[in-house]
C-alpha cells in the first residue's frame, strides 16, 4: 500500500461537484482519495489508523459502507453509522483540509490535487473539539494526560470493531 498524506486549503462551493472533481481525480489514477476536515482530525496517526482498520473491514467483508473512502471516514470518525462520518469531510466554504491519497498513480494524483488545494500548514482539531466529537471525558484526560487526547481519539477508531 502506497501512502500520501499532506494538509492545505480548499475553497468549496459545491460539496458535491468537488467530490466528483476529486473522484474523478481518483478513477483516473487508480488512487482512492480521501479528503477529510482538518478541525476534526488528530492529526496524520489518526488517518493513518482509520486507513488501516477500513482496509481491514473490506479485507475481512465486514465493512458497513459501499467504498474504501468512505470505510475510512466512517473509522476517522468514530461512528458506526455511514450518514455521520460525512461531517468529518468537505464542507461547503472554506476547509481547511488533510488530504489522503491511497495506491494507484500517487505521484500524478497529487500533482492534480495540489492544483486545487492550495498548500498550508498542518491544523489539527482543538482539544475541545476532539473531546466533543469523539464523547472524550475530563477524566480520561486526567489519566493520559492533555498531551495525549490524540491517542484517545485514535482508541475510539479501534473501538469501532468491538462496537460493531
Amino acid at each position: 500500500m502506497t501512502m500520501k498524506i499532506f494538509s492545505g486549503k480548499l475553497d468549496v462551493e459545491s460539496v458535491a461537484g468537488t467530490l466528483k472533481t476529486i473522484n474523478g481525480i481518483g478513477k483516473d489514477t487508480g488512487s482512492t482519495i480521501v479528503l477529510f476536515d482538518a478541525a476534526k482530525i488528530a492529526g496524520k496517526p489518526h488517518i493513518e489508523s482509520a486507513v488501516m482498520h477500513a482496509e481491514r473491514s473490506f479485507a475481512e467483508g465486514k465493512n458497513i459502507a459501499r467504498t474504501l473512502s468512505m470505510e475510512i471516514l466512517v473509522y476517522a470518525s468514530g461512528q458506526r453509522q455511514c450518514s455521520l462520518a460525512p461531517r468529518f469531510g468537505l464542507q461547503q466554504g472554506q476547509n481547511q483540509v488533510y488530504v489522503l491519497i491511497l495506491d494507484g498513480n500517487v505521484e500524478r494524483a497529487e500533482q492534480d490535487i495540489r492544483g486545487l488545494v492550495e498548500e498550508s500548514n498542518e491544523v489539527t482539531a482543538t482539544r475541545e473539539t476532539l473531546k466533543r466529537e469523539f464523547g472524550i471525558t475530563e477524566e480520561e484526560i486526567g489519566v493520559v494526560g492533555e498531551d495525549r487526547i490524540g491517542e484517545l481519539v485514535i482508541e475510539r477508531v479501534a473501538m469501532l470493531d468491538a462496537w460493531r
